[in-house]
């Protein structure tokens, strides 16, 4: 059983109280010799729990400095989850934790301190410098298609000078112009910056990487300031990514890796999984730990998804620790037309039975598929959660970065925050809040709407509206919903059609896995007939379906067993509980507890949620566990 680092703080901790509730194979990750730690961590695995437990481990068995320690993550959500977690813990002293270019950007500001020197000014509109770059006629040419190249060619460290070489690679990303011609605007767009005097985040780690191989006094300052190591999500590093993290490290490296190699899905982006499978060769004496544990998914939502990784050959180990659940319905369409329309009414009903809209997510291969799914939605009066922040967003936060110093962005804060006047779904106020977020980490130092701007660029978290949450399988990965419907399961969407080579399409199959990963209770996957006007018909990733008629798997064995289940029994409290589960797998296909938990809950009467997932799981207890304990208390009186 794995414990929940979620759950409520113990009153005092020690190394070994750290690693209560872990499984054997998460204890040996946790408990690794110090050295280089690879961990091969799949989804629903509770990597973060690993992760967080390892440092809180090393620090409280006084092998590693708290002070002098360092998590990287890739979003700023999971660094904000390592802080709540490791919180818990009540160590002395705190870890350093952020995202790549946060860590760069404090190495460097920190540098050019103490140099004397001014610290650069992050570029607030990159666009309208690549657009000064290019003729009248490229600017039919999608700005965002321009960019990413750009970003790809930073990751990939390479400079307009041999830009041209790199993007005839088999794995390169397909430029929006011709190579030569995107070689000279890559290199336009580099000096315009220079003349303005900016820099985009980029260009920090590009910095630290490129002084550090001159300075050996930056390479000692960075390696006495970080001495132990963790990187989150480490299959997706890129190039550039991986010179800097070798940067970070001393000749004797203390480095805990977590990843999972079938996870990695950024290859558009310059990510390299390649550099994952390399790092146990980093140095001699790597430790590999493997966590094969799917503590996240029902069984068949984890086979369905190993499943679309044979499709390519490609293998995964996990095993769901969870009992059997509802059947993966695959559900065929007429056409587009009729696929958001079931959708919508599976929406419905998962929330109809006692979910709440944030609990249910719809994903999508990409963003125009989405966005038509979102406005049916909408349309039917379903709420969805937005993670466009548009214009109203960009106008706050320009605002706010127009203030001069602290007075001024105290003074912005408070006439929006404490007047009344705002609403507070508004961008104002959501911007403001993240004013005063940071005014109160940022005590001292440079403290202006300029510095604000950066901080929200790399550090700070932006909480969304609550509603069903409609995403791209990219957008989607380290998240985790009860119900999931992964929209567009069709050939020419999954795999996209641009992927041609064996890497791209092999990467297909990976987002494949990611995206029903993301479903913890029940999963529909649907495909049409006919797309946007045109022949379509099952992706080559799902299973042999039949296309005379409508697809859903059976009922499992647990669902047809619902009558048997209901039965009266001797206990009134297991009879209860029986009951109540009964109830539930109406509409999920499966009894949430099996009948040695009903016997055990009915024979112990817990009387804490921590009780409950100590006999269950804390899944399972974080959802239902205030449920379990009403009936318990309700049968005994």
């Amino acid at each position: 059983m794995r414990l929940n680092d979620s759950s409520p703080s113990q009153p005092s901790h020690t190394a070994d109280s750290v690693l209560a509730g872990l499984d054997a194979d998460q204890r040996t990750a946790v408990t690794a010799p110090v050295g280089i730690v690879v961990v091969r961590a799949g989804a629903g695995s509770g990597k973060t729990t690993v992760l967080t437990r390892r440092i809180a481990w090393r620090a409280l068995n006084e092998t590693a400095d708290i002070e002098r320690t360092l998590a990287i993550t890739f979003t700023r959500q999971a660094a904000t989850e390592m802080r709540t977690r490791l919180a818990k813990f009540d160590l002395d002293g705190r870890p350093v934790i952020g995202t790549f270019h946060a860590v760069a950007r404090r190495v460097m500001m920190q540098y050019l301190e103490d140099r004397g020197k001014t610290a650069p000014v992050i570029v607030n509109n990159r666009a309208a410098l690549v657009q000064q770059c290019m003729t009248a006629d490229e600017r039919k040419i999608s700005l965002y298609d321009v960019l990413a190249t750009i970003d790809w060619a930073h990751a990939r460290m390479k400079s307009p000078t041999n830009i041209v070489e790199a993007l005839t690679a088999p794995d390169a990303i397909t430029p929006p112009m011709p190579a030569r011609r995107f070689a000279d605007v890559f290199a336009a767009y580099e000096q315009l910056k220079k003349k303005r005097g900016v820099i985009d985040l980029n260009d920090f780690m590009t910095a630290v990487v490129n002084d550090a191989a001159k300075d050996q006094r930056l390479r000692e300052s960075i390696r006495f300031q970080f001495r132990h190591i963790s990187v989150d999500e480490a299959q997706d590093m890129n190039p550039l990514q991986y010179e800097f993290l070798k940067v970070l490290l001393p000749a004797t490296p203390d480095l805990f890796l977590v990843g999972d190699p079938n996870q990695a899905i950024y290859g558009f982006n310059g990510a390299d999984k390649n550099l994952f499978d390399a790092l146990p060769t980093l140095t001699a004496g790597a430790h590999v730990v493997s966590l094969p544990s799917n503590y996240r998914c029902t069984p068949e939502i984890v086979d369905a998804a190993v499943a679309a990784l044979a499709k390519d050959n490609q293998m995964a180990d996990a095993v769901s620790r969870r009992a059997s659940g509802a059947a993966v319905r695959y559900e065929r369409c007429a056409d587009d037309g009729a696929e958001r329309q079931l959708i919508f009414r599976s929406v419905l009903r998962a929330h109809s039975s006692h979910r709440a809209w944030s609990d249910i997510a719809v994903l999508t291969r990409i963003n125009s598929h989405g966005d038509a799914i979102r406005e049916e939605l909408t349309r039917a009066g379903i709420p969805v959660r937005s993670s466009r922040r548009g214009g109203e967003w960009g106008r706050a936060v320009a605002s706010a970065t127009e203030c001069t110093g602290r007075d001024d962005l105290n003074e912005f804060a408070a006439d929006i925050l404490d007047t009344g006047d705002y609403d507070k779904d508004s961008a104002d106020y959501r911007v403001a809040l993240q004013v005063r977020k940071f005014l109160d980490e940022n005590r001292s130092g440079m403290v202006n709407g300029r510095a604000f701007g950066t901080w929200l660029s790399t550090s700070a978290d932006v909480e969304e509206s609550d509603g069903v949450e409609v995403l791209t399988f990219h957008a989607a990965k380290g998240r985790e919903w009860s119900f999931v419907v992964v929209a567009g399961a069709d050939k020419g969407l999954l795999p996209f059609v641009r992927a041609r080579t064996p890497q791209a399409k092999s990467e297909e199959a990976r987002l494949a896995y990611v995206a029903f990963t993301r479903a913890a209770d029940e999963l529909m996957v649907t495909w049409a007939d006919i797309r946007n006007g045109r022949k379509s018909g099952p992706s080559p990733l799902l299973p042999a379906l039949s296309t005379a008629g409508r697809i859903v798997d059976p009922p499992t064995r647990d669902f047809r067993r619902l009558a048997a289940s209901s039965r009266p029994t001797k206990d009134p409290l297991a009879g209860a509980l029986k009951l109540w589960g009964v109830k539930k797998s109406a509409t999920s296909g499966s009894h949430p507890l099996t009948d040695r938990q009903i016997k055990e809950l009915a024979r112990r009467k817990p009387t804490t949620v921590q009780q409950i997932a100590e006999i269950v799981d804390d899944i399972f207890a974080n959802r239902f566990g205030e449920e379990v304990l009403a009936i318990i208390a309700s049968a005994q009186r």
